[in-house]
């Protein structure tokens, strides 16, 4: 799927933005470079225009119909005590504003925020969703801090409606997901696992955990055999990376826990199983993988290696003999379908 395209190649799939940036020199290359590549992640291209300050007054202006362009984006970062960010839609019915405090400048922190916020407003508008307040209800607001006394002490620029919460801006940070995972166990058995985990994106990065749980495996060696079936925990870290067609690849690494129920067999005549034990086995996995998303839901195939810390070996004793009766891989490569959706 990479073969002649650069990896972030990343063509116009669903629109484009104007951005008009207020500040610095050093502002402006940080928050463009941000803004791109966050955005680079939900198919949008930005078209940068740099300008001396922002006048809110414009912010609700209308503007001629264009197909291509599904928002307004204007950033104010020429003030010492906060950063405030305009969103509007194509056609200027809603508009949304945000403020982040820059207590300590204009630092990765902030930056990362304002991106984060844009990302999510304009998820939420290519799905049809509501943000913000009403044009009116913003040209409203800006009267009224207009009208206000000049011993208030509030600047007229600093006046402008900035909601907190988000109205209706849609998809967190947070994903819900559930999968089905085959795992090559040894030469002969295939394991099978269901697997439900919860996953949150911050700094580029995803960050997981998940429950998982296998289908019993048993197996015979002569009159020795056992049962066994296996559950843990994991924990995960992958970096999606921007593809063409609302795609991501993402490569990750994960490490968990895994506790083994072992229930041994004997099938002969003067046969006394053993009592069932538990195993412990610290496993580390390497995938890759490529998403796709469909909305707030999206479809993820991955595949990978899970390698085992340690060699195990499963046993039985019989008449004071022990023998192996299984040796799993401490390399299983596996193949595994998820399905996730946006809190």
């Amino acid at each position: 799927m990479l073969v002649g395209r650069p990896l972030f190649a990343m063509p116009p799939s669903r629109g484009e933005v104007k951005v008009v940036v207020a500040g610095s020199d050093r502002s402006f290359a940080a928050i463009t470079k941000s803004l791109t590549e966050s955005l680079s992640f939900i198919a949008v291209t930005a078209q940068f225009e740099r300008a001396a300050s922002v006048d809110p007054h414009s912010v609700s202006e209308l503007h001629p119909p264009r197909p291509s362009v599904v928002a307004y984006l204007w950033i104010d970062a020429a003030a010492e005590s906060d950063v405030t960010l305009y969103i509007t839609d194509s056609a200027t019915e809603r508009v949304f504003v945000r403020r982040i405090g820059t207590d300590h400048g204009l630092d990765k922190v902030v930056v990362e925020s304002l991106a984060l916020v844009a990302q999510s407003s304009l998820e939420a508008l290519l799905e049809g969703k509501l943000i913000g307040v009403t044009r009116n209800d913003y040209e409203q607001s800006l009267k009224v801090a207009g009208a206000r006394p000049a011993s208030e002490g509030v600047p007229k620029q600093a006046a402008a409606p900035h909601p907190n919460d988000v109205h209706g801006v849609g998809p967190s940070r947070w994903q819900l997901w559930v999968g089905y995972e085959l795992q090559v166990w040894d030469g002969a058995t295939v394991r099978h696992e269901a697997a439900l985990g919860i996953e949150y994106e911050r700094w580029r990065l995803r960050f997981g955990v998940d429950i998982y749980g296998t289908w019993p495996i048993q197996f015979q060696n002569g009159e020795l055999g056992a049962e066994l079936f296996s559950s843990g925990v994991r924990l995960g870290v992958s970096r999606p990376l921007a593809l063409p067609r609302q795609l991501r690849f993402v490569p990750g690494l994960g490490f968990a826990m895994e506790l083994t129920h072992i229930r041994p067999e004997l099938s002969g005549q003067d046969a006394q199983p053993a009592s069932a034990y538990f195993a412990f086995d610290p496993t580390i996995r390497a995938a890759l993988g490529i998403e796709r998303s469909f909305g707030r839901w999206s479809v993820r195939g991955a595949l990978g290696m899970d390698f085992a810390i340690r060699p195990v070996n499963y046993v039985v004793t019989s008449r004071a003999q022990t023998e192996v009766v299984r040796t799993p891989w401490r390399e299983r490569p596996f193949v595994a379908i998820i399905l996730a959706a946006r809190l």
